[in-house]
């Protein structure tokens, strides 16, 4: 005698198989979005490294300006560049507006741009390296006599971001970054 088997799957069977395809799809769709906000994390970071070491740049740029320019304040006068002679330099009153804190001062408009000095290239680029900024860091001085009758200097140098546009008209920032820094020097 012999059997034939007539075995039907179960429908319970048939509903698992149904049931772990939908769940290995959603898996994939979780997989997929968790990878899309990793990379979108990853290039986040990375623009905001390169923002950071981009604001350095500038700020090293400013340091160079600020430190060269005190540097020929303390030679005597025929030593100077020619843009930090006693005579090319501002005398600021008191309460006055600063030659620093004018567009003209920076952009060339005024008379008050004599003292701008532009560091020379090989101030900021190194004899190994081909790579200098686009705009050359610079700084300007002014005298201003203090209470005691002492001379002050009041030095204001701008360091510049690789990626630095200024608008031509008003010497405003069109885009990167500009590092101000300021120090007072007095000489007896």
């Amino acid at each position: 005698m012999q059997f034939k088997s007539t075995r039907r799957p179960m429908p319970s069977a048939w509903k698992q198989a149904g049931v772990s395809l939908i769940i290995v799809l959603v898996m994939l769709v979780i997989i997929g979005i968790t990878s899309a906000a990793a990379i979108r994390n990853a290039t986040s970071s990375e623009k905001l490294t390169n923002n950071i070491r981009i604001q350095n740049l500038a700020q090293q740029y400013a340091e160079a300006a600020l430190r060269f320019c005190e540097a020929e304040l303390a030679k005597a006068d025929a030593s100077r560049v020619a843009t930090l002679a006693e005579v090319n330099i501002v005398q600021t009153a008191y309460g006055a507006n600063p030659a620093w804190n004018q567009a003209a001062t920076w952009t060339g408009g005024g008379g008050a741009s004599a003292s701008k000095t532009v560091l020379p290239e090989s101030q900021v680029k190194s004899t190994d390296s081909s790579f200098k900024p686009s705009v050359m860091p610079e700084c300007v001085a002014e005298k201003q006599v203090m209470a005691d009758a002492n001379m002050a200097y009041v030095i204001t140098a701008r360091g510049f971001s690789p990626d630095y546009k200024a608008d031509v008209a008003t010497g405003a920032t069109a885009s990167g970054s500009v590092v101000w820094l300021q120090s007072t020097v007095i000489l007896n």
